[in-house]
Formats: structure tokens, C-alpha cells, sequence
């Protein structure tokens, strides 16, 4: 804006003239006040809708969200309840228990006969025996990315991330007895989204016995649960059997979880130095000090009593040859020193390895032999190594083989394809040799501290040297690097569901 200022030519007052883009451009004049006006009420106007929209849509957006939760959370109660109605069926007998699932309006309630899977099986060195096989089914709820199902006697939840039992299902295992009552779901009869009817026994349950096998003495009890809740069953599994799982949901598949139990050979109550059909003693060898339980033995070379009450100790091979099939499924590692609790598998055992059972028992699992002559197989620690030899051992030189200042903490057990020998030198083996497939020959100056278990046992011109029963071997037993199995009490319940 620019202006002029004029002075009065005849007396008049200054007047000042703008130019004519003032009206327009400069300073508004009513009418452009007007339109300005108008313009704001429009903006504002149009504010208010749109805040009005916003609002409509995000709370009915929380709202929904808010209702959806208020059911999630009743279906989660209604199916609790129904789990408790169906294992109160399954201990009923012939009793019907009536169950009620209603006020779903968001979700989606379905029963499935087919969900999910339990497999048990036996395993030891003559193969694999399926003891049960059968398809668990479940009743499920999904809203969005939450499921929660009722399948196998527990309650699970998946949000999308994982899932977590609500009910853990009814496994307990306690001092070698596993117990697991398998809830599963077989007739399912239901309308719409809502449960109003019945859950029932169908027939008598199925006990799931150890299989016909069972008098071989020893192998594994392995149990699969196929689910999409593993990771809920896993946690479980894991929980309740410390140890037992042996392949995970993050590992094969990823619908399956494993957990295995062992049965090993009960070798407890070796009471002699040397049992045996038959014993045969250099006549310049040391006598043997302890009692011998042989059918021929010349009783001369026998410090302690002597008795032919008949050899009579179960057999290992099976075990053995079962763990070696393992051991081929799972694969074999270079042999090291042994500073963990675990299983261990090895094609072949050399010189100069130490097994550390600080942290607790040890297996190691040789499939081909074990050849030590000059350093140890040293064993330290307070708790148990087993070593499963399918093949021939020898331990020759100065080498130590077990536990020296506790024999009764090393068990060395052969299959009826292996052999124990010592070779020249002055070994040493601290432990119970257990071989009763197989035969024992003790030669060069050997010094054996615990018990030997064999068929046949050769003792040569050995001086110095000789064989020493130490009572400690009494109360050996077969390392189990997972939960001990001395029951299995599992029973399968078929459960229906009718409206």
C-alpha cells in the first residue's frame, strides 16, 4: 500500500488518496470480511464430521475389540469347565455328564475327532512295538488369533505366539512310575455354536500295557504327541519329566513333541567276584579274592566261598544292540573328554578320555570297540558312567579303565557280540564287567577292582595282578541319562459328545 500526502492549496484539510489495489488487495472491506467469515464456518463445519466419523469408527473399533475379549474370556471358562465334565465322565463309568458351552456370538466353537495324535511305542534291540496309536480330538473355540481348545484332558491357548496350557492335562511321573490318563474325543455330535448335551464313557477304557516283549527285560518307552498346541504340550512334558524330551517342537516337526523313558536292565545285587558257567584259573595266578558262582571253578584259586547255584543274570544284548540303533538314528560323534550328563554316542573308544559325572550320569554307547593300552578312560565324579560296548574291548599298558576310588560308580556292559580282554602291562579296571552273552580273559599282570559278570572267564599266569570283589558293585546300576521307567500306567478313555 502506498500513499500520498497532499498539502492544502487554499486552506483546505490534507487529504490522503490510496491507491485503487487498496479495496482489493489491502486492508479488507466488508464484503471480503463477509466471505471470510463463510469460509471458516465451512472448516469448521466440515471438522466437527469428520471428528464425529473418527470417533464413531475407533470406538466402535475399541468397542468390538472390547466385547470380542468379554467372550474370549468366557470360552476359555466354558471350556475349563467341560475338560473337568469330561474327566469326571471318564471316572464315571456308565454316568452321563451334561455340559453347557453357550453366548458365542463372535467366535467359532467346533468339535474335531481327527485333531491332533498319541503314539506310543517300545523300543529295544529286536525292534520297534507300537503299544497304542490313536487320534486325541479336540473342541475348539477361535476369535481372531486366539484358540483355545480342550484336548487330552488339558486346556490350551494360542494367541499367535505360542501356546500355554490353561489346564495342564492330568501326566504325573514320580519314582519310575509315569501316569497318563489319555482323554480322547471319538463321537461328536453338535449344532451350530453352542454345546447343550452330554459327555460320556463310550466303552471300557484301554490299559496300555509294556509290551509283549516286556520279559527281554529292558528298552525304551517312547511317547509322540501330535498336536497344534505342542509347544503348550511341550512345556508340560518338560515340566513334569525333567530330561525326557528327546525331540522338540522347534525340531523335526513342528506339530510334534517326544519324550522317551527308559527301561534299562536291572544288574543290581552282584554279591561275588566272579560269576560265571565256567571259571578257569592259571594255577600260578593269584587267587581270586571273594566269593565265585560258577558250575566249574577249581576252588583252590578262590579266596572266598565258592557255589555252582546256577548262573542266572539277564541278558544286556538287546539293550545294547537298542541303543545302538539309537545311536545310528540320531548319529555318532568324534569321541572327547565327557564333562556333561548325557548320552554319548561313538563308533570307536582310544586312549586318554575322561568322563566327568559332576553334573550327572553318563552314557556312552560304543558301537564298533574300545582298544585302551596306553592312558585312561578315567571316570570322576559322584554320579554313574555305563559304557554299552557292541564289540570288542581290549585295555592293555598302564591304562585305567573306570573308577578307582569308586567302583561301584562304572559299569561296563557287552553285547553278546563283544569280548573283554587284557593284553600285556599292568591295566586297570575299576567297575563291574557285565557280560553274560559274552566271555572275559584276563592276561598279562591286570588288576580288576568290583565284579565280573560272563559266560566264561579266563584268568592267565597274571603276577602281579589278579581280581578283587568290591562290595560297592552290590548296588550298581545302569546309568539312565532320562526318567527311569519301572511303571507305565497309562490308560486310554474314549469320551462322547451328544446333544
Amino acid at each position: 500500500m502506498r500513499g500520498e500526502f497532499d498539502a492544502p492549496r487554499s486552506g483546505g484539510v490534507p487529504r490522503i488518496e490510496r491507491d485503487a489495489e487498496t479495496s482489493s488487495g489491502g486492508v479488507p472491506t466488508d464484503l471480503d470480511r463477509g466471505q471470510t467469515h463463510l469460509l471458516g464456518y465451512v472448516l469448521l463445519v466440515g471438522i466437527v464430521v469428520v471428528g464425529s466419523g473418527a470417533v464413531l469408527l475407533f470406538g466402535g473399533s475399541g468397542l468390538e475389540a472390547s466385547e470380542s475379549a468379554v467372550e474370549i474370556e468366557h470360552a476359555e471358562r466354558s471350556l475349563l469347565a467341560f475338560t473337568h465334565a469330561t474327566r469326571t465322565a471318564t471316572e464315571a463309568g456308565d454316568d452321563r455328564v451334561p455340559v453347557t458351552i453357550e453366548g458365542l456370538e463372535r467366535g467359532t466353537l467346533e468339535t474335531r475327532a481327527d485333531a491332533g495324535r498319541v503314539r506310543i511305542v517300545r523300543e529295544d534291540g529286536s525292534g520297534t512295538e507300537v503299544l497304542y496309536d490313536e487320534p486325541l480330538g479336540a473342541v475348539t473355540y477361535a476369535n481372531g488369533d486366539t484358540e483355545i481348545a480342550s484336548q487330552g484332558g488339558g486346556v490350551w491357548r494360542s494367541d499367535g505366539d505360542g501356546t500355554v496350557a490353561v489346564s495342564a492335562p492330568p501326566l504325573e511321573y514320580r519314582d519310575g512310575s509315569l501316569w497318563f490318563p489319555v482323554v480322547r474325543f471319538v463321537e461328536t455330535r453338535t449344532r451350530g455354536n453352542a454345546i447343550d448335551g452330554v459327555v460320556s464313557r463310550s466303552e471300557s477304557p484301554t490299559r496300555v500295557g509294556r509290551g509283549d516283549r516286556r520279559s527281554a527285560g529292558s528298552g525304551d518307552v517312547r511317547i509322540e504327541i501330535e498336536s497344534t498346541y505342542c509347544e503348550g504340550w511341550q512345556r508340560e512334558i518338560e515340566s513334569t519329566l525333567s530330561g525326557g524330551v528327546t525331540e522338540r517342537c522347534s525340531a523335526g516337526r513342528t506339530d510334534r513333541v517326544r519324550f522317551e523313558l527308559t527301561d534299562p536292565p536291572d544288574i543290581g545285587g552282584i554279591d561275588t567276584a566272579i560269576a560265571a558257567h565256567e571259571v578257569d584259573i592259571h594255577r600260578n595266578a593269584p587267587p581270586i579274592e571273594g566269593d565265585v558262582n560258577a558250575a566249574s571253578v577249581d576252588a583252590d584259586r578262590v579266596d572266598g566261598s565258592v557255589s555252582g547255584a546256577g548262573y542266572d543274570h539277564p541278558s544286556v544284548d538287546s539293550y545294547v544292540s537298542g541303543r545302538v540303533a539309537a545311536c545310528e538314528r540320531t548319529g555318532f560323534e568324534e569321541p572327547d573328554d565327557v564333562l556333561e550328563a548325557g548320552r554319548y554316542c561313538v563308533e570307536a573308544l582310544e586312549d586318554g578320555h575322561t568322563f566327568d559325572t559332576s553334573d550327572g550320569d553318563v552314557e556312552v554307547v560304543v558301537r564298533d570297540s574300545i582298544d585302551v593300552r596306553g592312558d585312561a578312560l578315567r571316570h570322576v565324579g559322584e554320579n554313574d558312567v555305563t559304557v554299552l560296548a557292541d564289540g570288542p574291548v581290549s585295555v592293555g599298558g598302564n591304562a585305567v579303565l573306570g573308577n578307582e576310588s569308586d567302583p561301584g560308580r562304572t559299569q561296563l556292559l557287552v553285547s553278546a557280540d563283544g569280548a573283554v580282554a587284557t593284553a600285556t602291562g599292568t591295566p586297570t579296571v575299576a567297575g563291574l564287567v557285565y557280560a553274560p552273552d559274552s566271555s572275559v580273559s584276563l592276561q598279562g599282570n591286570p588288576t580288576v577292582r568290583g565284579g565280573i559278570v560272563a559266560e566264561r572267564v579266563a584268568v592267565g599266569n597274571v603276577r602281579p595282578g589278579g581280581v578283587a570283589y568290591d562290595e560297592r558293585i552290590a548296588a550298581a546300576e545302569v546309568a539312565a541319562t532320562g526318567p527311569r521307567l519301572r511303571r507305565l500306567g497309562v490308560t486310554a478313555y474314549d469320551v462322547s459328545l451328544e446333544e
